[in-house]
Formats: structure tokens, sequence, C-alpha cells
């Protein structure tokens, strides 16, 4: 019904963001990654879905389409509803997931909130043939290629002589990295998502 949404960033929670389309503000609810990527009072486009249950009606929305179709194949997955599908999106950047369904690495999928062992087993066994492999192999690069990065690296030890321990560190600089972005730039951003 929905296909993305344009507009301003009015509002961000710990899972959704308030987007403001012609006077209407839309509660989109979203990952970490897509929150760590905008910035309040800035405009963007979410690409969504919108879910209807029988007694609920909600929006998920990310800035890429690639983070959109993971979300929506993992909710095809047997026992991973819509809140489970972001909680793994939110734990896991879309990218890496991708890489660990098509590895089939069923222990980078329990770092995952609420992931248990037969719902990791259950992710790789229904969408190892489904996933995008373009997706895996233009994104695999950044989260097997971490070690090598120095910029990444740098930040990672920086977040940790600040007391964050290492496994948090990771996951926060690998979610907001972005080439375009400096060294103190990719600090601030991660602190900005760590504060929140």
């Amino acid at each position: 019904m929905l296909y993305y949404i344009k507009g301003m960033i009015i509002h961000s929670g710990e899972d959704y963001l308030v987007l403001d389309n012609s006077e209407i503000g839309y509660k989109i609810f979203t990952s970490l990654t897509s929150i760590a990527s905008v910035n309040v009072i800035e405009k963007v486009t979410m690409y969504t879905v919108l879910i209807h249950r029988e007694d609920d009606m909600s929006i998920y929305g990310f800035t890429t389409q690639d983070e959109l179709k993971i979300f929506q194949l993992l909710t095809t997955v047997s026992g991973v509803g819509p809140k489970l599908a972001l909680g793994i999106l939110s734990s896991i950047p879309y990218n890496q997931l991708v890489g660990m369904i098509g590895s089939e690495d069923i222990t980078g999928l329990l770092k995952a909130h609420g992931v248990g062992k037969k719902t990791a087993q259950r992710i790789v066994l229904e969408l190892k043939d489904k996933v995008d492999h373009t997706i895996f192999l233009k994104n695999a690069g950044s989260g097997i290629q971490v070690r090598q990065d120095n910029k990444v690296e740098e930040a990672i030890n920086a977040l940790i002589s600040l007391g964050y321990i290492r496994s948090e560190a990771e996951r926060i600089v690998i979610m907001v990295n972005d080439d375009s972005l400096n060294i103190e730039e990719l600090i601030k951003k991660a602190l900005k998502c760590l504060l929140r």
C-alpha cells in the first residue's frame, strides 16, 4: 500500500521515527541502523510497509530499499513477526545479516535480540535461497573487512577508551559507518547513537 514516505524527521524514539509529511506525523517503526543514519529536522525518504493485524496497523520503514527487503524476508520466516524482525535488524546491520544467512552463520544470528537457536536455524533454512545475493556481494565487505579498515578500528578503540565494551562499540561503529565520514564524524555519529 505505501512504498515510501518523504518528509521531515521531527522526533526519534528508541525504535521509531516520526516523519512529518504535509502536516501529518507518521510514526514509523525502524531499526537502529536507520535511526542512526538520519537527524531530527532532516528531510528523508523512508521505504515503508504497512502491516495490518487484527488489532493494530503499523508502518515499518527504513532508509534503504535493501533493508526493507531484508525486513520483509524476515517476516516470512515462521515465528518471526515484525517486532522480532526489527529487533534482529537493530542488533545486526542488514548487510551483515545477509552475509550471515548466506554463510549459514547460526552463531552470529544468536547475537540478535530475541533469537534462539531454533529461530536462527529457521531463518537460515528458510532464507538462504531467498536472500538477494547481489546485496550480499555488494555489502558483505563492510562486515567482513572491519579489521582492515583503520578508520573503523580507530573509532572502535576511541569508544572503548570512553568505557564502552568492544562488542557494543563494534556494532554501533559498523552500523553508522559511511565512507563519506572522517574519523571524527564517525565517532560523533556513533556516540550520538549510543547516547539515545
